[in-house]
């Protein structure tokens, strides 16, 4: 009955769509002579599409779509180009990173040590005397000529006159001879946040090096970032411009921070300027006390809902802070009983609500001890309908990945790896190394695992270099390379950022593929990513991008080729 409900409903919802205005004057697009990979196993491919308000009203071959347009409708001959749907970063921290994008260095694509120092140097010209600039994340020594990375002195040489942080994933932190007087280091209380610790000389002189831990580090780059509301609004929807341009339609944010991290977000979409659908899932607050936090917090929601282009999905990724295993490489994570009790509250009360969660673990200790937790949860909460998911998992065993699929559990599979493969190489081992992350296994066992980068920090946003990085199985300056036993094909890797990704935001219904009545989510591609050599296909970039029928990312205009 609820299925012929709704089917009922979507029929009728069509009926006055085909009768509005927009419907009687044709397709708004057409798309055609493309190579259109639909994600749909009932009709893998077609070579032209209409949109017509902000869903796909037609697609397949060229006459049929062709005679639907009239003299409203734009038509586009795609000359053989590529399109895909939409790509879905599951895994990003876009709302806190996208607030200060503007104003960080990036050093992901940096082939030279010198010429990473020389870029930041120039970023540094161009700001205010006593402006920072940094470098947060996403780099490794490996991917440098140098293979090394900067000194302290060469840091202060590159940038001498204003202050600079530099900071290596979540391992250590530098800051210029600038920065050590900005935070007071050799003061006798230095200007940073509780759990950093500074590396100090044999005269005790601070050295330059900042020692902490993931909270800690966010704490010290929010003291140092810009918090003008204007700057940090204008910085997020720049950065949203970026993934449109890498044909990116939506992200799951998992965590984003204080309440206050959303509010540019939010202020965006009042204003009618998000071009991205953005979901996310609210962390715990509250040390300790996670579970009351989350009855407090998610009392009057929904489990999980969308309105316009914002969704809730959810809680997520430090559910209990003393079950999070941080980015730590190898074995020996093991929590307490009591940390153990507090994930037991709140699962209990996420499965009684069917609240969907998702949850970090690095390593496969920390996955097993969530596990012990959720299975005891599914005998009174069957876990299976839940779409629950365990993140990162880069250690993950094939023990472990059974274990979730008997749970009905997802896994979203982030960047970690590319960056941190010489680290899990060395804590343990070249057999886990050589299958880090378990994307491979995971699929194998038929568990639903969706893509995510987990950037801005940890993964390069903008999702081709995680599909290209699930193709080749090179990490960062070809450090670890993964056998072709574990490698995915182009379209696996495609599949885990359109058609999973949707699934695990609660949208399969309306995004993921592209088919007649779906929201027009869709992105045309450059270059052609099923021939393009397979190293090649991080530098893939959006000719056109799609939002629920609307143009967010237009380069076809410009090209008279391409034009009506």
């Amino acid at each position: 009955m609820k299925h012929l409900i709704e089917n009922t409903i979507r029929a009728s919802i069509g009926s006055l769509l085909l009768a509005s205005p927009a419907f009687a004057n044709g397709p708004n697009l057409i798309l055609h002579n493309a190579a259109i990979v639909t994600m749909d196993p009932n009709k893998p491919q077609a070579s032209a599409l209409a949109i017509t308000g902000e869903r796909i009203t037609a697609i397949g071959d060229e006459a049929t779509v062709k005679a639907l347009g009239t003299e409203h409708t734009r038509v586009i001959d795609l000359e053989g180009k590529t399109i895909i749907p939409g790509l879905v970063d599951t895994d990003i921290h876009a709302i806190r990173g996208g607030q200060t994008y503007t104003f960080e260095t990036y050093w992901y694509d940096e082939t030279s040590l010198t010429a990473a120092l020389e870029t930041l140097g120039a970023a540094a010209s161009a700001r205010a005397q006593n402006e920072w600039v940094a470098v947060v994340g996403s780099w490794h020594p490996e991917q440098f000529e140098e293979k090394r990375a900067p000194t302290v002195d060469e840091l202060t040489q590159a940038v001498p006159d204003r202050p600079a942080y530099i900071q290596y994933l979540y391992d250590y932190a530098l800051v210029n001879a600038k920065g050590v007087e900005a935070l007071k280091l050799n003061d006798q209380v230095p200007a940073v946040p509780p759990g950093i610790t500074v590396e100090r000389g044999p005269a005790g002189k601070a050295t330059g090096k900042l020692l902490g831990h993931i909270g800690s580090y966010n704490a010290l780059f929010a003291h140092i970032a810009p918090q003008d509301e204007m700057r940090r609004k204008e910085s997020l929807q720049a950065f949203f411009t970026a993934l449109n341009s890498a044909g990116v339609t939506g992200f799951i944010d998992p965590s984003a921070g204080p309440a206050s991290s959303y509010d540019a977000l939010f202020a965006l979409e009042r204003a009618n300027k998000l071009t991205i659908r953005a979901g996310y899932r609210i962390p715990a607050m509250w040390a300790g006390a996670e579970a009351q936090w989350f009855r407090d917090v998610v009392a009057f929601r929904q489990p999980h809902y969308e309105t316009g282009l914002i969704s809730f999905v959810g809680i997520g990724e430090s559910i209990v802070a003393a079950m999070n295993d941080g980015v730590q490489m190898g074995p020996g994570f093991a929590p307490s009983d009591k940390a153990k009790e507090e994930l037991l509250a709140v699962a209990r009360f996420a499965a009684g609500r069917h609240i969907p969660l998702e949850i970090h673990a690095y390593t496969d200790d920390a996955a097993s001890s969530i596990l012990e937790v959720f299975e005891e949860v599914n005998k009174t909460h069957p876990l299976q309908d839940l779409r629950w998911s365990i993140a990162h998992l880069n250690t993950g065993s094939e023990q472990t990945l059974e274990r979730m699929k008997r749970l009905g559990l997802s896994f979203t599979v982030q960047m970690g790896p590319y960056f941190e493969g010489p680290a899990i190489l060395e804590a343990n081992g070249e057999d886990v190394a050589a299958k880090s992350p378990p994307t491979r296994a995971a699929l194998d066992r038929n568990i639903l695992v969706a893509g995510g980068t987990d950037s801005t920090r940890i993964g390069v946003f903008g999702v081709w270099q995680a599909i290209e990085y699930h193709v080749t199985g090179r990490s960062l300056g070809g450090a670890i390379q993964k056998p072709a036993s574990q490698l995915l094909s182009r379209e696996e890797a495609l599949q885990l950022y359109t058609k999973n990704a949707a699934w695990i935001g609660f949208a399969e219904q309306d995004r993921g593929m592209l088919a007649k009545a779906k929201l027009a989510d869709l992105v045309v591609l450059d270059k052609p990513f099923f021939s393009i050599p397979a190293d090649e296909i991080d530098s893939i970039r959006s000719l056109l991008t799609v939002v629920g029928g609307k143009v967010v990312y237009d380069r076809v205009s410009g090209s008279p080729a391409l034009a009506q």
